[in-house]
């Protein structure tokens, strides 16, 4: 399995199986009790295959981790997070 994140740079980033992410999504509360009231949740951290059910969804999976969170980052030592709205598609190799 390898799937291609291409984004509207023209970069391609390859995930695999093996593939580590870690996923944000925006949230904002006014009832905050610091004065902090814009955060990021983590939704998900663990490899790709953590995240698929069987090898027939795995693009699916991933359009809809992509969907549901706002900031993802590829890789355990990548300080480099990306904004899930710079994804222009999906491919397979």
């Amino acid at each position: 399995m390898a799937l291609n994140i291409n984004l509207i740079n023209g970069k391609n980033i390859s995930i695999n199986e093996d593939t580590y992410l870690v996923a944000w999504k925006y949230q904002s509360s006014l009832m905050a009790s610091n004065a902090d009231h814009y955060y990021l949740d983590c939704i998900f951290k663990g490899s790709f295959e953590d995240g698929k059910v069987t090898e027939d969804d795995e693009e699916n999976k991933l359009e809809g981790l992509l969907s549901a969170a706002d900031w993802l980052t590829i890789g355990k030592d990548n300080n480099n997070s990306i904004k899930t709205t710079a994804v222009l598609g999906i491919t397979r190799d």
